[in-house]
């Protein structure tokens, strides 16, 4: 099936113009990189890394092969492909499982049948020991002798003969050597605060100053789009058209925090990145997790993420940003902490983050201060599917709520998106101890409630029942503790009346869940210093959404504190 033709004119102008970029050559593309890198370093936003530096020498190689293919290959890409490597796999997965259970059945009833005979045997002969001179023979109800059968009689369990015959019967490809694909896609993973996203940002500057269709977007929002086209299209394989029309619109795809946390993700993903690479889109993408480690302990993983994993391997240059000799890398995040309260002697701590048991009054005391006699009234932010989120206090663009109503309900990232769409400042009260794994819920959505305001640069000010530094110790010692035998206790006391004990949901990503966790906690750190506020600045208020607003003006005063 082909795409929608475009205009002869518009692709020979697009072709002459990547023409030229390609024309650059992947070492110019890396020194335009490098330069952006050094000029952020000589601002003083930026340290120079050994690791950083390694890896924008192949984002610029994955620049280049897109402007590349672009140049070469633009007709070519237009058609549409349907997957082949990923498509069918988890069926073929479920039958192998559905063969392993039948071959295990059969080989216990074989061994059961031949327990019997054992038996039956070794009551023969105590009879015969009691009875020696005068052997009894039983017979059955037809008058034949009824002799057990000896262990060469029995019949083979049909388990392993059928087993081993559709081993054999089974038809096998022949070996034909596999042309390996060209990587041109990035998967960038490593701890948290380690320059993934800036590196991902500087790959997607360079990308539109060189003229690709590129998109940018948090993998939460990727996939909300994502699910909804699915949803939309009214025909056979929408997954793969999907992925299709996803391809006919893009160049590059940037993924911030790529992750895998259900299902869904897990049955879809693997179809979709297939159409993308096959179609000659670079991915670049970021994640805390190594590819091989993703969606760990997820309901049916072995089903879905192992030819995943290996579509990662075969069409990405996997790089992890850490330390000499494996060690965990360094967290910038800390850093700019560290140099602004080193700093507080000259000009004050940026006081955002308030603690202990007054912060939420002192929190409400800096609000009403701020408000300077404007009125904050209820607002209604309406959602996706007919949903709706009622806020008790707003002003203009910035608001004041509790914990529980963005993360004590059943909210999600399409609910969180528009609220970073509403709201440039956000004044969050409530924030609790996270100390076991029953609050599993609650993380995960204060995990992607910080992820999308990150993500859209909205200034927070928070009031946190504990230091940052202990928020979230007790969950996580709580999961290191823990045996799948508790887990499974702990999951049955939730199932039995849905208020104690842990929702089972909950069970199969705990690991990636805990992880999110260090990330969450770097993000807070970031979200509190001048420069993050200073970079939201840049972002929304000179881009023409007022900086006049009441949530701007809020802030220019926090900032001059």
């Amino acid at each position: 099936m082909v795409a929608g033709a475009r205009p002869l004119g518009a692709l020979l102008q697009r072709k002459q113009v990547c023409s030229r970029q390609y024309c650059a050559g992947p070492t110019n593309l890396h020194s335009r990189l490098r330069a952006e890198y050094v000029r952020r370093i000589s601002s003083g936003d930026l340290d120079e890394d050994r690791v950083q530096t390694r890896i924008l020498e192949f984002l610029g190689v994955s620049l280049h092969q897109a402007l590349s293919s672009i140049a070469d290959n633009e007709e070519q890409r237009q058609q549409w492909v349907w997957p082949k490597q990923t498509l069918g796999a988890g069926l073929k997965v479920a039958e192998a499982d559905r063969n392993r259970v039948a071959q295990y059945t059969s080989q216990l009833a074989a061994q059961n049948a031949k327990r019997a005979t054992q038996q039956a045997a070794a009551l023969q002969a105590q009879r015969t020991a009691v009875a020696p001179s005068a052997p009894e023979v039983r017979r059955s109800v037809d008058g034949r002798p009824d002799i057990a059968p000896s262990e060469s009689q029995l019949v083979s369990s049909p388990s392993s003969s059928s087993a081993e015959a559709n081993a054999k019967a089974t038809p096998t490809q022949t070996d034909q050597p596999q042309i390996r694909p060209s990587r041109r896609s990035v998967y960038m993973h490593g701890p948290v605060g380690t320059g993934k996203t800036m590196l991902l940002d500087l790959f997607h500057q360079e990308a539109v100053t060189a003229g690709l269709r590129v998109v940018r977007k948090h993998f939460y929002e990727f996939m909300l789009d994502l699910h909804q086209q699915i949803h939309d299209i009214q025909e056979e394989q929408p997954v793969e058209r999907a992925a299709n029309t996803l391809a006919d619109s893009i160049d590059a795809l940037c993924f911030d925090e790529f992750q895998v946390t259900d299902i869904q993700d897990a049955a879809i993903l693997p179809r979709v990145f297939e159409v993308l690479f096959v179609r000659g889109v670079v991915v670049v993408m970021t994640s805390n997790t190594a590819p091989q480690l993703l969606y760990s302990g997820g309901l049916n993983r072995h089903v879905h993420l192992p030819v995943f994993i290996s579509l990662i391997a075969d069409h990405c240059t996997i790089l992890g940003l850490v330390g000499a000799g494996g060690q965990r890398g360094v967290d910038y995040r800390r850093r700019a902490e560290a140099a602004e309260l080193a700093a507080a002697g000259a000009r004050g701590v940026l006081g955002v983050s308030k603690c202990g048991d007054s912060a939420d009054k002192e929190l409400r005391s800096l609000w009403l201060e701020l408000l300077e006699g404007i009125p904050a009234g209820v607002r209604t932010l309406r959602l996706p599917m007919g949903r709706s989120m009622t806020l008790t206090e707003a002003a203009g663009d910035a608001c004041l709520v509790t914990f529980d109503e963005l993360c004590g309900a059943d909210r999600g990232e399409a609910d969180f998106l528009m609220l970073s769409n509403e709201f440039k400042l956000v004044f969050l009260q409530g924030v609790p101890s996270f100390t076991s794994l029953e609050a599993m819920d609650l993380v995960r959505r204060f995990v992607k409630l910080l992820d999308v305001l990150y993500d859209r640069r909205v200034r927070i000010t928070f009031a946190l029942a504990a230091p940052l530094d202990e928020l979230f110790h007790g969950i996580r010692a709580d999961a290191l503790k823990d045996d799948a035998q508790d887990l499974s206790w702990r999951t049955a006391l939730f199932s039995a009346d849905g208020k104690a004990g842990m929702a089972p949901s909950a069970v199969g990503t705990i690991c990636e869940s805990v992880r999110a966790t260090e990330r969450a906690e770097s993000r807070l750190r970031e979200m509190g210093t001048r420069r993050y506020w200073r970079t939201c600045a840049a972002a929304r208020d000179a881009s023409g959404q007022g900086a006049a607003s009441v949530g701007a003006k809020m802030c220019s005063r926090i900032s001059e504190q």
